[in-house]
């Protein structure tokens, strides 16, 4: 068993829970030292660093900034698809996404269409190709059908009324 300088005692204390993400539980028992001296530590670090002071190089923040520190790794560790993916599930628009990851126009697009399929929306990956992204028009119908009680086939028989068949 090795004796630690404070020196060395603190840098652990700061590896173990900014880089590993360790508990005060878990750091007690790995440093040998109360939760109490862990909390005088780390607060000790966020005092030099409010103040400007270099003393100690650390990766993540304190409080729900590490938490936000753990989840970009996370994202990081995630290729850019299933970035994008999670990103559209979370009800992020392309535009959102693509600012997020930055990704280009294109790509986010891509990517877009993708987790249209993946999510089995092939039909609106047809239909979107197909009217070239010009989709406002059919939003337009379809607002204005619902806003005056039109069912599908009401809409589609006024079509064809329009269309003299």
């Amino acid at each position: 068993m090795t004796i630690l300088t404070r020196q060395e005692r603190e840098r652990l204390v700061l590896d173990l829970y900014y880089n590993q993400g360790k508990t005060y539980r878990e750091i007690s028992k790995v440093a040998r030292i109360s939760p109490r001296d862990i909390g005088v530590i780390l607060s000790k670090v966020i005092e030099q660093k409010t103040k400007g002071e270099d003393g100690i190089k650390q990766q993540g923040n304190y409080g729900a900034e590490k938490n936000q520190n753990q989840e970009q790794q996370q994202q990081q560790q995630l290729s850019l698809s299933a970035q994008a993916y999670k990103l559209f599930s979370d009800r992020k628009t392309p535009l959102e996404v693509a600012i997020a990851l930055n990704l280009r126009e294109s790509e986010a697009t891509k990517f877009y269409k993708e987790y249209w399929k993946l999510k089995r929306l092939h039909i609106l990956t047809l239909f979107y190709e197909e009217t070239k992204g010009d989709i406002d028009p059919f939003l337009k119908l379809h607002k204005l059908s619902k806003a005056k009680g039109m069912g599908v086939k009401q809409v589609v028989n006024l079509l064809q009324i329009a269309n003299n068949d």
